[in-house]
């Protein structure tokens, strides 16, 4: 095991958090955020699964440990760890951590597992039949055993209770630290914004994960609808369909306002530039993304997906999933379109990403100003009280 050894030796208030990696995604954000916070009661150690990928998130104060092997060497090595340093609590990310921690840690050990998607997409998708089948099986068999299970929104609790009858769910908010976001912006970042207002043009964007659930291919698929209309996506982020959406833009002649600048991590100052965030993610759970673009004062645009979206642009006032609305829907943070369900047998992906386009040009024109862009549903110190209350319960 590789560790951090600059920092304090074990006490009876450490904690650990277990996360397979920080280098890319939501989860590490998430993590460093709650790092933060909660390194203000707490001694905490920082136990990384995957030790092959960098660090690209900030730990703070968090001792390091990176498991080092193959899988079963590791999986001795955070027995042996967990055993040997009497954790107070350890908090997971992630079903693999999650089942690990349940697992792994001692009795004696608060077993804190969290879920960031709605997990009935996340197994829907699945492509592997062992793993799809693993995860049902531990959802339903080893989550129960945890002494609690947060979600990071009522959408992923109504998923846990209602797909996999969990019942030991409370619903945490992820804290929101957006402090170290705000650098400024590289030169030739600065000269793509200023060639696009030049031409007074509109600046949408999008932050992620490139992948197929992330829904970049059917946000640029939604632009084939308004060519001419000088509005212009700029995606920030990498990933593995990123070839093949750079294929699909130039095969349609939009790289004049598809713009493509890779991973970032000034998103705050990024988003104060543009006019609109906008996303077509088929799931997420809580995505902070949302709440960055609230954060830098403008609108979001998004499908009504079952976790996230309908909380944050309500200012937590929307929290149920259930309720039928009509769409578009406006929100105090900005506007729902038609729900994404790929699971439905009537679902249409062109009539999603032209409903979408239609209603992104009448945002772009009317130029709303009576947005809230308030989160004040989200309070730190609320969400450090009852992570708190849970490691300190018997």
């Amino acid at each position: 095991m590789e560790r951090n050894q600059n920092l304090k030796n074990n006490t009876s208030e450490n904690i650990a958090i277990l996360i397979p990696q920080f280098y890319w995604g939501g989860m590490p954000q998430v993590a460093s955020n709650l790092i933060q916070l909660l390194e203000k009661k707490y001694n905490i150690t920082l136990i990384l699964v995957n030790s092959e990928l960098e660090i690209r998130k900030e730990t703070y104060g968090a001792k390091v440990i990176r498991l080092q092997g193959n899988p079963l060497k590791k999986l001795i090595q955070l027995r042996y760890l967990l055993k040997k340093e009497k954790y107070k609590a350890v908090i997971s990310l992630g079903i693999i951590d999650n089942l690990l921690n349940i697992l792994l840690a001692p009795k004696r050990t608060i077993t804190i597992i969290t879920e960031h998607s709605t997990k009935s997409f996340d197994n829907e998708i699945e492509t592997n039949l062992i793993k799809k089948r693993l995860y049902i099986w531990g959802l339903k068999k080893i989550y129960p055993r945890a002494n609690r299970i947060v979600a990071v929104s009522n959408g992923i609790k109504e998923d846990l209770e209602d797909n996999y009858q969990l019942k030991n769910i409370v619903t945490i908010y992820n804290p929101i630290l957006l402090i170290n976001q705000q650098e400024e912006l590289t030169e030739n970042d600065s000269k793509l914004i200023e060639d696009i207002r030049k031409r007074q043009g509109k600046i949408v964007i999008n932050v992620g994960r490139i992948t197929r659930p992330k829904g970049q291919l059917n946000l640029v698929n939604s632009f084939k609808y308004l060519k001419g209309k000088n509005i212009h996506l700029i995606l920030i982020g990498e990933g593995p369909d990123l070839k093949e959406i750079e294929r699909i833009v130039e095969l349609n002649g939009m790289h004049d306002n598809i713009h493509f600048v890779g991973s970032r991590q000034n998103v705050i100052t990024w988003m104060k530039e543009a006019d609109i965030y906008a996303s077509l993610s088929w799931f997420e759970g809580f995505p902070t993304a949302l709440l960055e673009a609230i954060s830098a004062g403008i609108p979001v645009l998004t499908a009504d997906i079952l976790s996230g979206p309908r909380e944050i642009l309500s200012n937590g006032r929307l929290k149920s999933y259930k309720k039928t609305i009509r769409y578009p829907y406006s929100l105090e943070n900005g506007v729902l379109t038609k729900r994404f369900d790929f699971r439905e047998s009537n679902f249409d992906e062109k009539d999603i990403e032209i409903d979408f386009a239609r209603v992104l040009e009448t945002m772009v024109l009317e130029k709303k100003d009576d947005y809230s862009y308030c989160l004040d549903f989200l309070e730190n110190n609320d969400i450090l009280r009852r992570y708190e209350e849970i490691i300190e319960s018997k």
